[in-house]
């Protein structure tokens, strides 16, 4: 029965750090009205860039996981071996989705009537993807370890709590990438 208290205590604490990182993700969001009236076709991307965010790093995280619990990996902050061979593939994965994503915003945009650059949209989901990439594969693995070594299990909580990260840190670097851009 302890077991069942101790998943249901991570898990709650979890649950509650993804409902607030909810909020915060929707309070950028609604400060990127200025973006999304100059680039329309933008919004039905928004929804894809983020789910691809948390999915590829909460199983990145789940994969890490599995290796810290099996004994594949050692609970130490070296990028190396096995985690190296999961931070290139969630890294290789991340990036090939947000051009897919820049392509996707193009092209409905298009059917929206709007005549954006597809080289603009690319490069501003090309470029957010390789920043949140760059975080989240650090805050994932740093979390993972982090969590592991103080007896927490991480399957128990890394899943919402990279989700939320996902979704926050997806949206501001949408907001930088399209700032460096010009937009």
């Amino acid at each position: 029965m302890s077991e069942v208290k101790k998943i249901v205590k991570e898990s709650t604490i979890a649950e509650i750090l993804s409902v607030t990182g909810g909020v915060v993700a929707g309070i950028i969001l609604s400060s990127m009205t200025g973006i999304l009236e100059r680039v329309p076709g933008m919004l039905a991307a928004i929804p894809a860039f983020l789910n691809m965010r948390g999915a590829i790093f909460s199983s990145f995280g789940a994969r890490i996981s599995t290796r810290l619990h099996i004994g594949e990996l050692e609970p130490v902050y070296r990028l190396k071996g096995l985690a190296l061979e999961e931070i290139l593939a969630s890294f290789t994965l991340g990036i090939s989705q947000s051009v897919l994503i820049g392509i996707f915003a193009y092209l409905v945009s298009l059917c929206m009537g709007v005549n954006p650059s597809l080289l603009y949209l690319l490069g501003i989901f090309a470029f957010a993807g390789f920043l949140s990439n760059v975080i989240m594969i650090t805050i994932t693995f740093f979390s993972d370890i982090w969590l592991y070594r103080r007896g927490i299990d991480p399957d128990n909580v890394i899943g919402p709590y990279i989700t939320t990260v996902g979704d926050t840190i997806g949206l501001l670097t949408i907001i930088a990438s399209a700032k460096v851009l010009g937009l």
